[in-house]
């Protein structure tokens, strides 16, 4: 500052003082030694527009190029987001309100039902919350985005969101391990797999998934500036005092922690579940056909075991497909986690957040999806949602003739 000052006048000064309001004075202190004069006047021509709108100077600020990450679709996308995101929402929290329903009827009871079930009600707990953000996402740039009340409903829509999305990515591996133990070591799957223990995962997930959150409980506050147009206070969210502290070192941690344990190390587990059903499967399928071409099965096992074999064959084909879908949503977003924690908070301002509303929706579009892929894959879930929808049969209250039996074939 002393620098510029040397070049400037005491009107430059005094507007100097406004950033401030934006970044720390130890920032400035780093920052404003690298600017040319020419860049400073660009820079302080544009803190009217800053006063006005809660942009932060990490849009404006000389920093590292990440020019790539900006393809010029965020800005149209962003007119249809809103809009997107409520439809996907509605139909997402409707469906899986059916796949808790339809999984919980008695003749569906198992322990990977259970999981699903956990499943499907996190699911429907994110797309709740969510879609009263994309209503507040299609107002627009109202009064309302600088009122007090939605600072702490973006707040609480933050932290929500991480807890139900690591519910998701905690039930989800929960269910790759389940299938793994399920295919690759079946003498181990009636022991360890039973219903009990599924519904101890499941609990189990809903725990822990607060707790693994509580970097990000501490990265985010709400932020008070004064408008002097208005001359009015305006209220925002952004990175808290502490997170800011000593160099930014909690938020290096928040997002090293939030990249590699809740992003990439679920995104790694998942592939290596994945690629071992794949593998267990293949050899099992090339193993039956050696069978069948060194010999000829009886009668009994030509019509059993096949319709066995293919029943379990689709059960783990939907399982997979579920998993598939789940990674190709994560990995995305671990990457950029990723890359925000080596590259810094640059990185996190100009690309992660570029792409933050497009994996919101990868995000919800996965949650939605469950139940065409239960409806289409799944013969036993086809059948009950059926039966669910399906009137009664009439009770036929007359008279019956002693030794008359009443026939309950279906």
């Amino acid at each position: 500052t002393a620098h510029m000052m040397s070049e400037g006048s005491e009107e430059l000064f005094q507007r100097l003082q406004e950033l401030e309001a934006f970044i720390s004075r130890e920032e400035l202190a780093s920052i404003l030694p690298n600017l040319t004069r020419e860049q400073a006047s660009y820079l302080l021509h544009l803190l009217p527009a800053l006063n006005n709108d809660s942009r932060n100077l990490d849009d404006i600020m000389p920093s590292a190029d990440h020019a790539f990450c900006d393809v010029g679709f965020r800005d149209g996308y962003k007119e249809v987001h809103g809009y997107l995101a409520l439809m996907i929402c509605v139909v997402g929290a409707f469906t899986n309100i059916l796949n808790m329903i339809i999984l919980t009827r008695r003749e569906m009871i198992n322990s990977t039902n259970t999981i699903l079930t956990g499943l499907a009600v996190a699911d429907f707990l994110l797309l709740l919350e969510y879609s009263f953000y994309a209503a507040s996402y299609i107002k627009g740039q109202d009064n309302l985005f600088d009122s007090y009340a939605h600072s702490v409903f973006i707040l609480f829509h933050a932290h929500y969101t991480q807890v139900t999305h690591t519910i998701a990515i905690c039930l989800t591996i929960t269910l790759a391990v389940w299938r793994y133990i399920a295919i690759c070591k079946p003498h181990l799957n009636l022991f360890l797999c039973t219903l009990p223990r599924a519904r101890i995962a499941v609990v189990v997930a809903y725990i822990v998934s607060p707790v693994l959150s509580v970097p990000n409980y501490l990265m985010y506050s709400i932020r008070q500036r004064h408008d002097r147009h208005s001359n009015s206070s305006l209220y925002h969210v952004d990175f808290s005092e502490r997170a800011q502290a000593s160099n930014s070192l909690l938020q290096s941690i928040h997002f090293w922690f939030h990249s590699v344990l809740i992003k990439i190390i679920p995104c790694l587990l998942l592939t290596y579940f994945i690629y071992h059903i794949i593998s267990a499967m293949y050899t099992a399928k090339r193993r039956k056909e050696n069978l069948i071409k060194m010999s000829t099965p009886s009668m009994e096992t030509e019509r059993k075991l096949p319709r066995m074999e293919k029943l379990t064959e689709k059960t783990t084909r939907m399982l997979l497909t579920v998993l598939l879908l789940f990674l190709a949503t994560e990995l995305p977003q671990g990457i950029l986690s990723l890359l925000s924690a080596i590259y810094g908070h640059s990185f996190f301002r100009k690309c992660y957040l570029h792409w933050g509303e497009v994996m919101d929706l990868l995000a919800l579009i996965n949650g939605a999806l469950n139940f065409l892929l239960y409806y289409i894959m799944s013969h036993q879930f086809r059948v009950t949602f059926r039966f669910l929808l399906s009137p009664p049969p009439p009770v036929n209250l007359s008279p019956r003739l002693p030794g008359e039996t009443v026939s309950t074939q279906l």
